[in-house]
């Protein structure tokens, strides 16, 4: 017979499912705590009540909001968008995603060369992709200022150095280890505010001064963690 999971078992599983949910959401009710670990969340168009079964599968339930459609609606749109998410899992993982709407039932993903455009086909049951090229830049005539002998005092582009690794880790991560701070660790699944956009994310990974986040729009984005402010 196997064993039955524990309350952080089933707590762990239900975070982990709430962090792959597509829609933006407030915690409206929180047992997780209980023995029995249950959480109740809202989102723009459902009230949604997750906890484990027996087998500790988490079990999804919901209720739609006044005036936000139906749930045959949602179905769908919950259909279109798992099946276009889980073709972009199988043939371009880890893809710059450019949109990700959940709504509009479509993913646009930036590639080198190119925007590809997926949609689904709710009749056939098929994911449809379609792409066009980028457009190239337009090429930036030489600057003559730029290339001003440094007798005048000006700066030439042969006295600017670029960037060593070290400074450019420095840019990207911050401080080194013996200077950084030391922060409560992020749980799966928490509401976070960006201090820049005032926007709202989902945290997926924390990893230290770096937190994985997950936005509607554009997908899975890296923020610096002094930028985040965790919600209550």
């Amino acid at each position: 017979m196997a064993k039955e999971l524990s309350g952080a078992a089933k707590r762990n599983r239900i975070a982990d499912y709430m962090a792959s949910l597509p829609e933006e959401f407030e915690v409206i009710e929180d047992n997780l705590v209980d023995l029995e670990p249950v959480i109740i969340l809202q989102t723009k168009s459902r009230v949604i009540t997750l906890f484990c079964d027996e087998k500790g599968n988490v079990v999804e339930e919901f209720e739609m909001v006044e005036g936000a459609g139906s749930k045959e609606d949602f179905l769908l749109k919950q259909e279109a968008y798992n099946a276009i998410r889980a073709y972009y899992n199988d043939y371009y993982t880890g893809a710059k995603i450019k949109k990700s709407s959940f709504e509009e039932g479509v993913i646009k993903i930036e590639l080198a060369d190119r925007i590809v455009t997926l949609t689904y086909d709710v009749e056939n049951k098929v994911v449809e992709e379609t792409d066009r090229a980028k457009r190239k830049p337009k090429e930036k005539p030489a600057s003559t200022e730029a290339a001003t002998s440094t007798d005048s005092g000006q700066i030439s582009l042969f006295d600017l150095q670029p960037p060593t690794e070290d400074s450019r880790a420095t840019d990207l991560f911050g401080p080194t280890d013996e200077n950084q701070k030391v922060y409560r660790k992020f749980l799966e699944g928490a509401v976070v505010t960006n201090i820049c956009d005032n926007k709202k994310y989902k945290v997926k990974k924390d990893i230290g001064n770096i937190i994985e986040v997950f936005d509607k729009d554009y997908g899975y984005l890296m923020m610096a963690r002094a930028d985040l402010i965790l919600e209550d």
